[in-house]
């Protein structure tokens, strides 16, 4: 991105937000227009697009440090013990819920069941399987309090469906309905019961079902039905008001919508998409669970690994921060499918006013009205972009920070310009100072593999309105097929400067699941102007459409150059496997620097606010700024503080670990790749942050390695050789019973919390599902100097050549310490989780506060 174009308006401010000085449109130009009015006020926020069918797989995937920004306004899990996956139990999403200050979980009662779509043992058979073993698993949870049932799922095709017998079928399901509804009033009086859940809105069914259950007096606690296909984007406003009026015809009371399966591939982990949703569930204070495409634990598609976000995580962590009330938003156009839509908030508590917008291309005019923050206002603007499925995402990144003077009506507006349809934008207004700091936006480009000079392979068509069980790409298309010698991609690309660059290949790995050695990392060969080739390693992702990011360094000439990546090489032979192409981006290769604003934090507690030049968020007692603090790689990292008082620095562990420290000016931590929490708190009298900057890539520097080879194996667990692992050896056979361990021998300098890094490999999974990757954590159970510490599921990693990083923070003492590693057996209560861990590549330790 170019530094940007500004252009001093009375109440009007223009920003350039993509590659490319663009000219600023002249005062009055048409534009499509998004207002925005601050005059009119409709309740707190209901969050409801960030529920998700199975987004939680087992407490603690994804984990806590992903979980505990989002405002989890409902779930869709299974019944405990349900064999439809083998994950999702309710038990497990209740706890979690809990946990968070989460909603209600909507539980799938026909999962219990293990084939798709149900076989049909009879309604009696069915109704006696949820009281004699379904519905007491649940009930007997200490958070049965948020449990809904949703006894029957998509009933107009599964056990009823209705071929050329309508009638036929809606008498057969209407009776039923009838006998579920009794049987769980009888053996769960107070759990709310919810339906009819259809696989679409169907105005015919409804009215013919909410007729039926008036008179039977089985009147769902709930209304549900799915809005799965594009068309929703255009048809669901319509659909809600048509049951509302419904409603209101039959006198029943209103009744809480929860569309409990929503979207498709094509717009999860895609924040531009994203908001299109969330925007019109607001609007109509609906809760709405995304749907289960892909795998379980993953916040369907937005979580790419326990603690690690994608684009798509930072839309659903900025919708969470979104607090007081929501604001009347009229978009361009309403009921379309992928256009411009957003939501906005005002906190007259915080005295602050948020806007997200996203889903359009080019230029656009942001209309504020009514906006009472005073004469003179800051507006920040961030970009929330798309890194693929499995793309590793930092913090919004700040592209502008305007100095607006609303008139005396409070009205301003924003011109915005290159909006990226894949991106989402927050716009963030706090009282000003009348002058706004530069931001200094680094340069990039992006050049779509579709554009580059193919050879020996094809351009494929990805995710659409058209094809929307396709994953996103940019530009909508990839280059597959690159499997022959001669198979390459050659990007002719301009930088401004000689230097190093990052060079970031978005992907998609097709390489393994049919062959007998499994799935692995796959290769392709650098080669930049002509010159040595190099290696570039893809991991495995889910499915070759469902892309990853790999960042490699370059260095470029000024003005043109040339980089190929090859599936071979005459020198350097052939590459391992295969892999995919959907663009490459560069940016110059710089120490990561990000300045996280305390009035954009989130806040534990009745903080006060201020703005102006002592712009920050005062704190006391209990009280706590929270930062949700990214990494881009596991390593050390400089933190520093702008505080007045004496405070206290708190690091919020992934498993409900917290280690605290004196508050310094400048500090230097240890931490893990993705989001990492910090708390800031006063240790005596007032704390007033201002901000939190922290400073750097990661890498090894200052932590102890620990390879597999020195590790001490007990009983079944053995060193096994993996060619994918960091020394080719990894540790297998650890768990499934006592005394099958791994021990670690380490040494503190000091006594106090340190950081440990599991690199681990998972690929177990279970049975064939029509579209699920049924993939199954590891449990391992971690003992320090013979005290238990945390037992976790270790997600899987798409194959047992991948090696992910799993964090724990572990209290070590001076000197020899401990850590041992297994699994004797846990909770056969609800389900086997007694069987090996995951294989280990190698273990890092470093004190938390170097």
């Amino acid at each position: 991105m170019h530094p940007l174009l500004r252009r001093g308006l009375a109440a009007t401010a223009v920003t350039g937000l993509l590659t490319g000085l663009a000219a600023v449109p002249a005062q009055g130009q048409d534009a499509p227009l998004l207002a925005v009015d601050f005059g009119q006020l409709d309740g707190a926020p209901t969050y409801g697009a960030i529920g998700s069918l199975y987004g939680i797989s087992e407490d603690g995937v994804p984990g806590d440090n992903l979980l505990d920004p989002l405002r989890m306004s409902s779930m869709a899990p299974k019944p405990t013990g349900g064999t439809q996956h083998p994950n999702g139990d309710a038990n497990d999403v209740l706890a979690v819920l809990a946990e968070h200050d989460g909603g209600d979980a909507f539980v799938n009662l026909q999962d219990w069941y293990p084939d798709w779509p149900y076989k049909n043992p009879g309604i009696d058979a069915y109704l006696d399987e949820l009281e004699a073993e379904v519905v007491p698993l649940m009930e007997a949870s200490e958070h049965a309090d948020r449990l809904v049932y949703v006894p029957f799922n998509e009933p107009n095709w599964i056990w009823y469906g209705r071929g050329g017998d309508y009638d036929g079928a809606l008498a057969r399901y209407l009776h039923d309905w009838d006998l579920a509804y009794e049987r769980l009033r009888e053996i769960a009086p107070d759990t709310p019961i919810a339906g009819p859940n259809e696989s679409h809105y169907d105005a015919r069914f409804m009215r013919d079902f909410m007729e039926h259950v008036v008179e039977a007096g089985t009147v769902p606690d709930v209304v549900t039905w799915h809005e799965l296909s594009p068309d929703s984007l255009r048809y669901y406003a319509n659909n809600e008001a048509d049951y509302r009026a419904l409603e209101a015809e039959l006198g029943v009371e209103p009744r809480q919508i929860n569309i409990n399966e929503y979207g498709n591939n094509r717009d999860f982990g895609m924040p531009g998409q994203m908001v299109q949703w969330a925007a019109m569930f607001e609007d109509t204070d609906a809760l709405a669970d995304m749907a289960y495409w892909t795998a379980a634990g993953g916040l369907s598609g937005n979580a790419p690994q326990t603690n690690v976000p994608n684009g798509g995580w930072w839309f659903l962590k900025t919708y969470s921060q979104m607090t007081g009330q929501t604001a009347l938003v009229t978009p361009p156009q309403d009921n379309a499918i992928d256009t411009l839509q957003g939501i906005a908030t005002y906190d007259e508590a915080k005295n602050q006013a948020q806007l997200l917008l996203g889903g359009g291309a080019g230029d656009t005019t942001v209309d504020l009205r009514n906006l009472d923050l005073g004469k003179k206002v800051t507006a920040r603007v961030h970009e929330i972009a798309w890194t693929g499925n499995e793309g590793s995402s930092p913090a919004p990144q700040a592209v502008d920070q305007i100095a607006l003077r609303p008139d005396r009506n409070g009205d301003a507006s924003i011109e915005l310009q290159d909006l990226d349809p894949m991106s989402a934008y927050w716009i963030t207004l706090t009282p000003g100072t009348g002058r706004a700091d530069t931001v200094d936006v680094p340069w990039s480009g992006t050049w779509e593999a579709e554009n580059a000079a193919v050879t020996a392979g094809t351009v494929y068509n990805e995710g659409s309105a058209a094809n929307p069980f396709g994953f996103p790409a940019s530009g909508g298309k990839s280059v597959g097929s690159l499997n022959r010698a001669d198979s390459r991609i050659d990007f002719t690309v301009d930088v401004p400067e000689a230097g190093t660059y990052d060079l970031t290949v978005t992907y998609g790995n097709t390489y393994g699941r049919d062959l007998a050695a499994g799935a692995s990392p796959t290769e392709q060969f650098l080669t930049v102007n002509g010159g040595d080739p190099a290696t570039v390693t893809y991991p495995s992702t889910m499915q070759w459409g469902s892309r990853g990011q790999v960042t490699v360094q370059v260095e470029l000439e000024a003005g043109a150059n040339t980089l190929a990546l090859a599936k071979s090489h005459t020198e350097a032979g052939t590459a391992y496997g295969e892999a995919g192409i959907d663009k490459i981006d560069l940016t110059p290769s710089v120490v990561d620097t990000h300045t996280y604003p305390a009035v954009l934090a989130r806040t534990e507690g009745d903080a006060e606010y201020r703005y102006g030049h002592h712009e920050g968020v005062k704190v006391n007692g209990d009280e706590q700024v929270v930062f949700d603090v990214y990494a881009p790689a596991d390593g050390y990292y400089d933190i520093a503080a702008d505080a007045d008082g004496k405070g206290e620095l708190t690091v919020l562990g992934p498993h409900g670990e917290a280690a605290a420290f004196k508050l310094e000016d400048e500090q230097t931590l240890a931490l893990h790749e993705g989001v990492n929490r910090i708390a800031l708190s006063a240790r005596r009298g007032t704390l007033h942050v201002h901000d939190l900057t922290v400073t750097g890539d990661g890498g090894d520097e200052g932590f102890t390695r620990i390879a597999a080879a020195d590790a001490e194996l007990e009983g079944t667990a053995e060193l096994t050789e993996n060619t994918w692992a960091s020394d080719e050896a990894a540790i297998t056979g650890v768990g499934g019973g006592e005394g099958n361990t791994a021990t670690l021998t380490v040494e503190a300098d000091e006594a106090g919390p340190h950081l440990l890094l599991v690199h681990y490999a998972n690929d177990e999974r279970t049975g064939g599902h029509a579209y699920n990757t049924n993939i199954i954590s590891r449990y391992a159970q971690f003992t320090v100097n013979g005290e238990a510490a945390a037992t976790v599921p270790m997600r899987g990693t798409w194959s047992w050549n991948d090696f992910w990083s799993y964090p724990l923070i572990v209290d070590l003492e001076a000197g020899t310490n401990t850590i041992e590693i297994g699994n004797p057996g846990l909770r056969t209560d609800i389900g086997d989780r007694e069987g090996r861990t995951a294989d280990f590549d190698h273990f890092e330790l470093a004190p938390l506060l170097n």
